[in-house]
């Protein structure tokens, strides 16, 4: 049995089509665990017409991030003993074939392994947003995405079954024994960065990441996140942040120094540049959450507390 986790935030609609879709897949043998976490009421309320014996609606009070969320799910789902997790976005439609092709790619590698497949764009559909990822310099955490700025026609250039460097939890296929081996989404993050940890903590217990053409959703990409004047601020921030925690728990102590001082000095730079050649909005928009975000996580550095989703650009 396949338990599918997915968790809405104040986006009843685009999660109501997305449960829509799960429930029309081919393969039969599965759950929905529907976390709502801490949307308003109104939109909470939604959700309730969702009604499907194979749907279990479980809402937190008030929103913990994306992490907590999906974790909050994976405890859930696991009263159900299943053997496979499906974790997914909620602004995504599944195609009806997804479940069986991540299913089937699974038990290939005798479960050993995270499954993903072809991530289209909602507003391109004909177009790839992202399949993964190959190694550029692990020492420096490159791993540049096969798909060109997400906007490239699919005219079957992808159509074969690779193992990956990287994957995106757009939606990821988690057996039961690799769940058992890695765990929890890591607390430390809250969002942005803790699929590319968890999949590094998978490849560190000799755990596969397997890309598959067969299986497909389309996605819309930063719905929730990018809301508000200052969305794209808040992803900079929260990107910056989740990058250096990454390298912080995955490179060593002499690479990880290295990339940190590096990357302070080039957006001190560039923030520079900005400022001396009076592009104020440049600054604000891109290097002033960097910087921020760098002066966060060295406060972090000396404490290292769950993430509670502290963001300078959430009022």
């Amino acid at each position: 049995m396949v338990a599918v986790i997915t968790i809405n935030y104040n986006k009843s609609n685009f999660t109501k089509d997305c449960v829509n879709s799960i429930l029309s897949a081919v393969y039969s043998n599965f759950r929905i665990v529907l976390v709502d976490n801490g949307s308003e009421v109104s939109d909470y309320e939604k959700l309730l017409s969702l009604k499907d014996e194979r749907i279990i609606i479980t809402r937190l009070e008030e929103n913990i991030g994306y992490v907590g969320g999906v974790n909050h799910g994976l405890k859930e789902a696991e009263k159900l003993n299943p053997s496979y997790f499906l974790i997914m976005n909620n602004d995504t439609i599944l195609d009806s074939f997804a479940i069986q092709e991540l299913v089937d790619t699974a038990r290939r590698y005798q479960d050993n392994c995270i499954v993903s497949g072809k991530t289209y764009n909602m507003d391109e559909p004909d177009t790839l947003q992202y399949i993964g990822n190959w190694c550029r310099n692990f020492n420096k955490l490159e791993f540049p995405s096969y798909i060109f700025l997400s906007r490239e026609k699919d005219v079957g250039q992808y159509d074969t079954e690779m193992i990956m460097e990287m994957l995106d939890d757009i939606f990821w296929l988690v057996p039961s024994e690799v769940f058992k081996k890695i765990g929890y989404y890591s607390e430390y993050f809250y969002i942005y960065g803790e699929q590319n940890d968890y999949a590094l903590r998978a490849k560190k217990n000799d755990v596969l990441l397997v890309y598959t053409p067969k299986a497909k959703i389309w996605h819309y990409c930063h719905l929730t996140t990018s809301e508000g004047s200052n969305g794209f601020q808040k992803i900079y921030y929260w990107q910056g942040y989740g990058f250096l925690l990454l390298a912080y728990l995955h490179l060593t102590k002499k690479s990880f120094l290295k990339l940190y001082i590096s990357r302070i000095l080039k957006y001190l730079f560039k923030s520079g540049i900005s400022l001396l050649f009076l592009n104020y909005s440049k600054f604000r928009q891109k290097y002033q959450p960097y910087l921020l975000a760098h002066t966060f996580f060295t406060i972090w550095l000396f404490n290292k507390k769950p993430n509670n989703g502290f963001n300078p650009y959430i009022k």
